[in-house]
């Protein structure tokens, strides 16, 4: 699923890292202008090669998906059969490079050299050469760890580069902070609008659950989107400043596509409407890398009270306001997976029982994983299983927790997670989530028995009952008799069955209630309990299962979750 990007678009990339400053004589001033004209100059002269030598495509018609300004992008599922680069093109590009390495030598302090070394061996698809121009980097602090952020993040190393772009932030002034870390073209609509009227001081909790939230992948050692997204700022700053592709001045709307979309990986050239063959400059097309998917969540999950599973993100969106193509991933495959949390002490157990049945995940890493915010996530032990249970030990409780699994050799990607809302205030007596599991006789008496048959997913059928585990804490040690009613109502009506059901044209829903007085002593302020539930009588559909609580004088509590029942 790749993307296309029309013509008019953005250009550049870089990469670097701070550094001590080398003891050379300051060149004069006369002579600083004059070779930094010649920089340029050769920059704008290798796009001027580059331009025309481009390969021809087909036109783009009318498609347009989405509007800024001058320019028009769209998602393509299918990358264009382009030739490979111009021989033309590759010797150009490594004389600038020659030309760019002997000028930054003799001028170590400039900003734009400095840059532009980084970027063109980002723009030869040579990684590793474009690190190493990272490390010489003697320019401005922050920006040298802006380009050190940038050539790690090409280079596929998570860590680093997250650990660069953060020390860039840090070293950069208050006004250009505030300009790097601005998100409101990543946001929906009334978020954005919201978003962009408060002072810069008050964002960062808007940002920071972006960020915790948009995370493409929690087993990976860092927010690779993140990166991206600062990637993007460094390629921002050299378009502003040089000659792209597309010979055209660089505005907001500009800005604006690379931030949302990316910076093209492969170009073409299209004849300009109403123009004879080489009788002008050409018309340019970006193609960004692909495919490319939408990590960032539903707007409404960026309220900070949300609570959402797998539907809080769209990725194969076609019209979100941002994508990103994560290395090494191709595809997205589905999975199915329940996940539970159990208070030990202070402390945190969760638990997820796992099925991906994907053909494509021929050799899988699978890991469980926990965000406790926005700086802090936790990774499990990864296991090559296609399905299965997994544990993970928290010492605080996660605001978002997920399964991934990742097949490097086909490119595949399955993930699926829970955004947990805030804690409530303490109660004397509370829930664990509920764990549904397959139940054969007596009920599960453990965590970990109930735990070894448990549902991966949501999904139960009406052919055989099914166990529900939880714990309750802070019951007295001696026993404590409580009241516990368990619901299960149908929650997926259409307008159409409640009209048929208001004429009687169809039978009402009737939730399943059961309740009963349990008095039973907890150990160690843990009281496992477990119960089987016949759902025989149920017509297929969604539900949500909720189970409530009430101590002997004290406040009710309630734990649910949604179940789909399905036909047998």
């Amino acid at each position: 699923m790749p993307l296309a990007l029309l013509a008019m678009a953005l250009q550049l990339r870089t990469a670097s890292l701070g550094g001590a400053e080398a003891v050379r004589p300051a060149p004069a001033a006369a002579d600083s202008a004059r070779d930094a004209r010649r920089a340029r100059d050769a920059q704008a002269g290798f796009e001027r090669v580059r331009r025309f030598n481009l390969p021809w495509e087909g036109s783009s018609g009318d498609r347009c998906e989405v509007r800024l300004g001058r320019y028009c992008w769209w998602y393509d599922e299918s990358t264009p059969p382009l030739p490979p680069e111009n021989e033309t093109i590759a010797r150009r590009r490594n004389e600038l490079i020659a030309q760019l390495d002997a000028l930054a030598t003799l001028h170590p302090g400039d900003d734009w050299m400095a840059g532009m070394r980084v970027h063109y061996r980002v723009d030869a698809r040579r990684p590793d050469a474009a690190d190493s121009a990272a490390r010489e980097c003697r320019a401005t602090r922050w920006w040298c760890d802006a380009l050190l952020g940038y050539a790690a993040h090409v280079r596929g190393d998570a860590r680093l580069a997250d650990s660069a772009f953060a020390a860039s932030l840090s070293a950069m002034d208050d006004s250009t902070r505030c300009r790097w870390t601005d998100i409101h073209m990543l946001l929906p609509n009334d978020s954005r609008e919201r978003y962009e009227e408060l002072p810069c001081a008050d964002r960062s909790p808007v940002e920071r659950r972006y960020w915790l939230l948009g995370r493409p992948r929690l087993g990976a050692p860092a927010n690779e989107w993140r990166s991206e997204f600062y990637t993007r700022r460094v390629q921002s700053w050299l378009a502003e400043r040089s000659r792209t592709p597309h010979n055209l001045s660089w505005g907001k709307d500009a800005e604006e596509l690379l931030l949302r979309y990316g910076w093209p990986v492969m170009w073409g050239r299209v004849q300009q409407s109403g123009a004879s063959y080489g009788a002008s400059e050409p018309g340019v097309i970006g193609h960004d890398p692909s495919p490319s998917f939408a990590f960032a969540p539903r707007e409404e999950l960026l309220d900070s009270l949300t609570e959402a599973g797998d539907e809080g993100w769209d990725l194969r969106s076609r019209y979100g306001e941002s994508r990103f193509a994560p290395s090494r991933i191709r595809r997205i495959a589905a999975m199915s997976v329940q996940l539970a949390r159990f208070r030990r002490g202070d402390s945190v157990l969760v638990v997820a029982a796992y099925a991906a049945a994907d053909d494509s995940l021929a050799a899988p890493t699978t890991l469980l994983a926990a965000s406790v915010d926005d700086s802090l996530t936790v990774r499990g032990a990864p296991d090559s299983s296609r399905r299965g249970v997994a544990r993970l030990m928290l010492a605080a409780r996660p605001q978002l927790v997920g399964v991934e699994v990742v097949d490097t050799t086909t490119g595949t990607f399955a993930r699926s997670r829970m955004l947990y809302r805030p804690d409530s205030a303490a109660a004397r007596v509370s829930l664990s989530d509920l764990l549904l599991y397959r139940t054969a006789g007596d009920p599960a008496t453990t965590l970990d028995s109930a735990l070894a048959t448990a549902v991966p997913g949501d999904t139960v059928g009406r052919d055989r009952p099914v166990g529900i585990f939880w714990e309750t804490y802070g019951l007295a040690s001696a026993g404590e008799s409580v009241d516990v009613a368990v619901t299960v109502e149908r929650i997926d009506r259409s307008w159409f069955r409640s009209a048929r059901q208001a004429l009687g044209l169809a039978a009402e829903d009737t939730p399943l209630r059961i309740r009963w007085t349990d008095a039973r002593a907890s150990s160690a302020g843990i009281a496992p309990h477990a119960v089987s539930l016949d759902l025989a009588n149920l017509p297929g559909g969604r539900y949500r299962l909720t189970l409530s609580l009430t101590p002997d004088g004290a406040t009710p509590v309630a734990s649910s979750r949604e179940i789909e029942v399905r036909e047998q």
